[in-house]
């Protein structure tokens, strides 16, 4: 461990602190600024990327749902052959009541009309078709297939959706078709078609369809490499992913966040971040959904990144050079200023500072020099007379005692005088001359919490007879701070306060709680009343007068304005006591007041 001392010594004599500290500052103003710089530019970069790609991609899959609108439409329109012949309805109405002959020969007919139709322009994913009558006959398939038994067909869910549409187009994705594998057939569409005054005999045709539309518009969707478009049903379904051409790999969150008309967003994490953009279909009401990897949208940006890198060192490395060259001239002289303030520290007010500069470090210690010459000064004159002054002001608290207490007592004896209660006289009198006892016999400035609650016992007893009962006085101490030191007269103005402040004003009896508790190295002492309490304007008030510099001009504390309570026990204990004393109230209008003391326990 040595060899780590030793080098921290040696560190410390090559790099003073101050030095060391301007050369971080370097590095952090360098460092702050190519970031600054770097940030915006990426980020104006990102965002301008961003808004084109997001741009780019709505285009795209809009371009891919008008390419697939057309296309259902064109097979929608192939449905429609049988209401340009008059004859094809006629029959179809009156097939339950052909002859077996004309029924074969009717669906003859009818296969041959879709065949026709489907055959005159060549659709490249068409694979079969089907017809089937109103009571789930099938009346002609195009490759003998059958979907199943009229009772199956007819509970089948896309012939139900088929009859609700009621001569709409009903896009679905296939479930598997008799004889043929489920893979080859990726969606199809069915149409009802009927004599529009009979709503009980009709035909439904339903025509199946394989990838082939969906793999012909990726090809020309120019996507990027590891972008890809999905075909989503009316419940977010896969029916077909340009991946793999079959289910679509998305998480059931994505999947959750497509809804509407349409509409992007971000989705995933790190690399795995993916920009969905998707549409749906007004006329099939199927999602064309585009999803393109953030990798690989912005993958120009990571130029930028390795610029800003490579600026950001080399500025380092010129401010370290840059560093080390000029540091040392300006760090000197201030290191003589430290040097020299050090002196000061210790008493020395002889030493000044020695720099021939006439720059602004030059004009610093000039300025000092001529600061250490007033601070002396200072010292010799106001710092002395501040002190009395402090004096003075403690004397006065001291002296600001409230003489309406004294006349109200008087006051209180000559009435009861008056009225021959002897007693009463006699309690109160031995009260006023205990309390007056205790201020003038007893000169030093601090007592025990036992004495002080003595002084407030004899002024409870005087107000308690004035007012007739109407004080309940409750007094709870632990045992072992009786003998707790405090200011001399501290619980009374504070009690007096709660009586006539609270008390007096408030209607029946009220209650004065006195409690001291010890918690941890604090000693609490409070006075609690369930008096008429404080309004929140007048609590502002008081509490602001309180956070005022004892010492400042307009700090006035007299009797008239209230000093003689709560200002006058603050004063005290914060200009002996200082950060060894906490102060706090708490009041609410019609509730009562609570006032705490918080003392270091060491003082006692």
């Amino acid at each position: 461990m040595r060899w780590v001392e030793g080098l921290r010594k040696k560190l410390e004599t090559l790099f003073p602190r101050i030095r060391t500290m301007l050369l971080l500052s370097y590095f952090v103003i360098i460092l702050f600024c190519i970031a600054l710089i770097g940030t915006a530019s990426f980020y104006i970069s990102y965002n301008s990327m961003a808004e084109r790609v997001e741009t780019a991609s709505s285009q795209i899959v809009r371009q891919i749902e008008f390419n697939m609108d057309n296309d259902f439409h064109n097979k929608r329109n192939l449905l429609l052959a049988p209401y340009y012949n008059q004859e094809y309805i006629d029959n179809i109405n009156a097939y339950p009541t052909m002859d077996s002959q004309n029924k074969f020969l009717f669906r003859q007919k009818l296969g041959d009309l879709f065949l026709k139709s489907f055959n005159i322009t060549p659709i490249p994913d068409f694979i079969r078709f089907q017809i089937y009558y109103s009571d789930g006959e099938l009346l002609n398939s195009s490759d003998n297939t059958s979907f199943g038994s009229p009772s199956q067909v007819l509970n089948a869910e896309w012939f139900k959706q088929t009859i609700a549409k009621d001569g709409l187009v009903n896009f679905f994705s296939s479930p598997s078709v008799s004889g043929q594998e489920e893979s080859s057939t990726a969606y199809s569409t069915s149409l009802l078609i009927r004599d529009f005054s009979n709503p009980t005999g009709f035909i439904v045709v339903r025509a199946d369809y394989n990838y082939g539309l969906f793999k012909g518009i990726g090809q020309r969707a120019d996507l990027t490499k590891n972008s890809r478009f999905l075909i989503l049903n009316d419940i977010n379904n896969p029916i077909f992913d340009s991946a793999d051409g079959h289910a679509a790999d998305m998480d059931a969150q994505a999947l959750s966040e497509i809804k509407g008309d349409g509409g992007k967003f971000w989705t995933g994490s790190g690399d795995q971040t993916m920009l969905i953009s998707y549409t749906r279909s007004q006329y099939s009401n199927w999602k064309t959904v585009l999803i393109m990897p953030k990798k690989e949208i912005f993958s120009s940006l990571d130029s930028i990144k390795t610029t800003a890198i490579w600026t950001a060192l080399v500025a380092f490395l010129v401010t370290a050079i840059l560093s080390l060259l000029f540091g040392r001239s300006i760090t000197n002289p201030i290191l003589d200023l430290y040097k020299t303030v050090n002196h000061i520290k210790r008493g020395d007010f002889s030493v000044r500072v020695d720099i021939k500069r006439k720059d602004e470090i030059g004009r610093i210690a000039m300025n000092f020099n001529a600061m250490q010459d007033e601070l002396q000064k200072q010292i010799e004159t106001k710092y002395v007379y501040q002190i009395k002054l402090q004096q003075m002001e403690l004397a006065m608290l001291y002296s600001q005692i409230n003489p309406h207490f004294l006349y109200n007592t008087l006051d209180s004896i000559k009435a009861m005088a008056d009225y021959h209660d002897v007693e009463e006289v006699g309690q109160m009198a031995q009260s006023l001359a205990d309390m007056f006892r205790y201020n003038t016999k007893n000169t030093d400035e601090v007592v025990t919490l036992q004495e002080e609650l003595v002084q407030i016992d004899a002024y409870i007893n005087i107000q308690s007879i004035r007012f007739e009962g109407k004080i309940d006085y409750r007094v709870d101490i632990e045992d072992e701070l009786y003998n707790f030191p405090m200011l001399k007269m501290t619980l009374q103005p504070l009690v007096e306060n709660a009586v006539f402040h609270g008390i007096e004003r408030k209607r029946g009896k009220g209650t004065i709680h006195l409690k001291a508790w010890r918690e941890g190295e604090w000693t609490y002492i409070q006075v609690k009343d369930d008096g008429v309490g404080i309004s929140e304007k007048r609590l502002e008030q008081i509490l602001t007068s309180l956070r005022q510099p004892l010492y400042q001009e307009e700090y006035k504390l007299s009797a008239a304005s209230g000093g003689i309570g709560v200002q006058n026990v603050y004063a005290r204990y914060t200009i002996r006591y200082g950060e060894q004393f906490q102060f706090s109230i708490e009041s609410r209008k019609g509730i009562g007041t609570e006032v705490t003391l918080k003392l270091a326990h060491q003082l006692g």
